[in-house]
């Protein structure tokens, strides 16, 4: 099978990086796959740097002529026998030009906010595609009730590669860079810096974990258009010299690894969260947002400690709350370690996708 993945989003989050890791994953079991991607953005920098097949294609609109047009050009050239849509503008634009040459489409909910309601809303999650994938039950329920029909969904989280993220990763590395001692607490937030993962949030509950635990340090992972507005944020905190953002990293596992605590501060729901997955994995302790999609991984008093979303002083107080009772939080990061062993590794989510992808070419 030769398989066009296709993305529209100008970031390089969890749901770009799964994109990547599937095209990989699947190679061996006979899925060949291509990605389209907007020029210049953050997944095809990461593809080239894989060594994947990639194609630039610039996307201006949910319906682009010109972008119809390329997807036909590439499915033709590069022989695509099915199509997986994974962003709002592609879907649109690629799904078309999959029917028109009468070619299986496979659709990707990564994201929790609702589908729009109206004709072309029901249109590219009906006649459009074959089968949808979502990475949440949350999702996969919101798009229920917005009509879409429940027997055409299934839900595949993103699981974990127990290879890369494990409790036997080398301990002290990120540390030794940022020149801290064993000891110290390291709180951090891995994300991409756009404003519903709630940054933000996190940088204002840094402010307060410091005022009570002033030998704390705090990281924020990751890039994104917020970038330079955290930054300021940071320079105007009286306790910035506590708190570096460290920008993109590769290195995800040294730094959970080293981490007293995991945050995750988003504002709205999402899909199951590859971060919390991992840090669980690792059994670093997890405070994150009582939200759709995170709650189905981080469950309050069960693997990780919940607050509200937008809430800093609420995180700030969990975060404590995990530092003052070590313990108590270690029996909690088993406990999510046992859930990723048991229903969140990345092999099953190869294994899922796989046998979907071929069900639908052979329907």
């Amino acid at each position: 099978m030769r398989m066009l993945h296709t993305e529209s989003s100008s970031h390089l989050g969890g749901q770009e990086l799964r994109v990547l890791m599937e095209m990989e994953g699947l190679a061996p079991w006979g899925i060949e796959s291509v990605l389209a991607a907007r020029p210049g953005t953050g997944i095809v920098r990461e593809a080239f740097h894989r060594g994947l097949r990639v194609h630039e294609v610039a996307m201006r609109g949910s319906v682009d002529p010109a972008a119809v047009t390329r997807f036909l050009w590439i499915l033709k050239r590069e022989r695509i026998d099915l199509v997986c849509a994974h962003g709002s503008k592609d879907g649109w634009s690629a799904g078309l030009a999959a029917r028109v040459l009468g070619k299986k489409v496979v659709r990707c909910r990564h994201v929790a906010n609702p589908i729009r309601g109206h004709f072309f809303g029901r249109l590219v999650y009906g006649p459009l595609c074959d089968r949808i994938v979502t990475t949440a039950e949350f999702i996969k329920q919101g798009m229920v009730e917005r009509g879409v029909r429940a027997e055409k969904i299934v839900s595949i989280p993103t699981g974990v590669d127990l290879n890369r993220f494990h409790p036997g990763v080398e301990r002290g590395v990120f540390r030794r860079e940022l020149g801290l001692e064993i000891g110290r607490p390291l709180v951090g937030m891995i994300t991409v810096l756009r404003g519903d993962k709630g940054p933000d949030v996190f940088l204002e509950a840094a402010d307060e974990i410091l005022a009570r635990r002033p030998d704390g340090f705090l990281v924020l992972v990751g890039d994104g258009w917020m970038r330079q507005r955290l930054e300021e944020m940071v320079r105007r905190s009286p306790r910035g010299g506590s708190i570096l953002l460290t920008g993109f990293r590769r290195d995800i596992p040294r730094i959970l690894a080293d981490l007293d605590v995991l945050v995750l501060s988003a504002r709205i729901p999402e899909g199951v969260p590859q971060t919390v997955l991992q840090a669980h994995a690792m059994l670093t302790p997890v405070v994150a947002s009582d939200v759709g999609g995170i709650n189905e991984v981080a469950i309050h008093g069960e693997t990780a400690l919940c607050t509200a979303a937008g809430d800093s002083r609420a995180v700030a107080d969990a975060v404590l709350q995990v530092l003052d009772e070590p313990g108590e939080a270690m029996s909690r990061a088993r406990a999510g370690r046992e859930m990723v062993l048991r229903h969140y590794t990345w092999p099953t989510t190869l294994e899922s996708m796989r046998d979907l992808y071929w069900r639908v070419m052979k329907s």
